[in-house]
């Protein structure tokens, strides 16, 4: 494609040339006219000169003169008589050509001659001789003699516009750098700004008002494009960076049933690592349910939602899959939104949510239940006999206890789990914070016949809530006497271990099934139903422990085998 500069050069160029060219053809012919014209002229001029100097002579001495004029002029001079018979002159070039003029049509001024002006140039002038005698004096210019002038005439002609051509190319590519060339780099930075370069600019400093407005016009309209262009990047990052880390799977599908939008989230959710964009949906996605959701929309053009439980490889998880339809300016159909939320931990805290209650609800049913019917005994007639009332008011007070025990781990429980919970963290010494603890479950260590035994591997103190901590070793240490057989033994040791503090409670007792390891840090989850309601347990105890140890930034292990005992290590980061 030519440039616009090359175009309007040709076009200069051919313009130039055709002027010059008309301007040299008319020119020529002017000239040539003229040096005929003056030609004509001075031959008027020497024969009317020649014919007052011969007036009223003798013919001897006229054809004498003739001769001799004849001889050294450049043109032919000739004396007719009146008859037109050549009697003087040399006219060796005019034998076929029709020279002769009717002497009745020379008048006394004289007159051109009816010859061809093509071939010839003649003027005759009457001369009256001494005689009276009329003779004519001819004058003959031959025009092939001026081919020579003429010759020059086209050469200089030529020359000057050979030059004059260079010199108007010379101005018209000054003129054409001084005004195409802003119109080219124009151009440049126009295609430079059309093909995404928007930092591209035009030279501004210009001398001309149009050309610099033009520059002026252009870079600012590259600075507002340069500008939208940023602020369109950094939205479509931002964009981009919101779909990419976006906590639920997200999936669009067009028309013809293509993906062609898929994030990071779907990707590790359903576990494609290869997946990309330009696949057909039905091999993409996790479940048949999810293409009767598309198929839906397709249908319905409308928004459609479903839980869905998927089973992602040993994994089952429950999804709030969302369908949207996505519409074209003109209303059609243009694809499938489908946004996948993992809502397996709201399900699985809804569930938490309602066994609490339940577990509340039974829990406090039975010692309701007991105070209830035993003080409707009571009211009965029971009062009245000693030995009957003294019981029921015992088992009334220790179901009345039990409620206490339970809401107070309740609200423990519930304080714990505060946002707001603030711990009282001071230096605790674990060693002699355990000798307290089997100090104060000596006594009941003593009823079982159960041996307490701390064991000390150097000193180990950190920054710790010394009533919560004291909570943990003190519930700890209890199930393992309450779950131990009689005449058993229940091992208390602290270490330190590289970067941490280590606390274990080790016992001999009735031990933890593998099954339910995994579950014993859940709210009312016993292991032995029957044997932890007798001790008075409340099922609360571990899974306060957990909140307790989770606070202070520490963990818990159970390593426990079923009928040969259990062992809970607590592992403390150093300060």
């Amino acid at each position: 494609m030519k440039t616009y500069r090359s175009r309007f050069m040709t076009t200069l160029i051919l313009l130039v040339t055709g002027v010059l060219l008309t301007l040299g053809i008319v020119l020529g012919q002017l000239f040539k006219d003229f040096y005929l014209d003056s030609e004509r002229d001075r031959l008027k001029e020497d024969a009317q000169l020649a014919a007052l100097y011969l007036e009223g002579g003798e013919l001897d001495e006229i054809r004498e003169y003739v001769g001799q004029i004849d001889d050294g002029s450049s043109f032919d001079i000739l004396l007719l008589n009146s008859r037109m018979e050549v009697i003087a002159g040399t006219p060796f070039r005019v034998g076929s050509i029709d020279y002769k003029i009717e002497p009745s049509l020379v008048p006394d001024e004289g007159t051109f001659g009816a010859a061809d002006e093509d071939e010839l140039i003649q003027f005759t002038k009457p001369i009256e001789l001494a005689t009276g005698e009329t003779v004519y004096l001819t004058f003959i210019r031959y025009v092939s003699d001026l081919e020579g002038v003429y010759d020059r005439i086209w050469l200089t002609i030529a020359l000057a516009l050979f030059f004059s051509f260079f010199i108007i190319l010379f101005v018209l590519q000054h003129l054409t750098n001084q005004f195409i060339r802003p119109i080219d780099e124009a151009t440049i930075v126009l295609r430079e700004l059309a093909d995404g370069n928007y930092r591209a600019r035009v030279y501004e400093l210009r001398n001309d008002e149009e050309t610099g407005s033009l520059a002026g016009s252009i870079n600012v309209l590259a600075r507002n494009l340069e500008s939208i262009s940023l602020g369109e990047s950094v939205q479509r990052a931002r964009l981009e960076s919101l779909i990419e880390y976006m906590g639920a799977g997200l999936l669009l599908v067009d028309e013809r049933g293509i993906v062609t939008l898929v994030n990071r989230s779907y990707r590790e959710m359903f576990q494609y690592d290869d997946l990309s964009i330009g696949q057909f949906y039905h091999g993409i996605l996790p479940s048949p349910d999810v293409e009767s959701l598309i198929e839906d929309v397709y249908l319905t053009e409308e928004v459609h939602r479903r839980q869905l439980s998927i089973r992602t490889g040993f994994n089952q998880k429950t999804y709030m899959v969302s369908a949207a339809p996505i519409f074209s300016d003109t209303g059609m159909l243009r694809g499938t939104t489908l946004l996948f939320n993992d809502i397996t931990e709201l399900k699985r805290l809804e569930k938490m949510r309602k066994d609490f209650v339940a577990n509340v609800s039974h829990e406090l049913k039975t010692p309701l239940t007991s105070i209830r019917g035993f003080s409707e005994t009571l009211l009965d007639g029971a009062k009245e006999v000693p030995e009957l009332r003294d019981q029921f008011l015992d088992i009334i007070q220790k179901e009345a206890t039990r409620m206490q025990v339970l809401v107070e781990d309740l609200l423990e429980l519930s304080r714990l789990e505060r946002d707001d919970f603030q711990m009282e963290l001071v230096f605790v010494d674990l060693n002699q914070l355990v000798d307290e603890v089997c100090l104060l479950l000596s006594q009941k260590a003593r009823k079982k016949s159960i041996q307490l035994e701390a064991k000390h591997h150097g000193t180990a103190v950190l920054q710790a809530d010394l009533n919560r901590m004291k909570q943990v070793i003190m519930n700890l240490v209890a199930n393992a006497i309450n779950y131990s057989p009689e005449g058993s033994r229940v091992e208390i040791s602290v270490e330190a271990e590289g970067d941490a503090y280590k606390l274990r409670v080790k016992d001999n007792g009735i031990g933890i099934a593998e099954k339910e390891v995994s579950r014993i840090f859940e709210r009312f989850y016993r292991v032995d139903k029957a044997r932890s309601r007798n001790s008075g347990g409340t099922g609360l105890g571990l899974a306060i422990v957990k909140h307790i140890i989770d606070l202070h930034h520490a963990s818990i292990d159970v390593d426990s085998v079923e009928g040969k005992g259990t062992t809970f290590t607590i592992t403390f980061p150093r300060d």
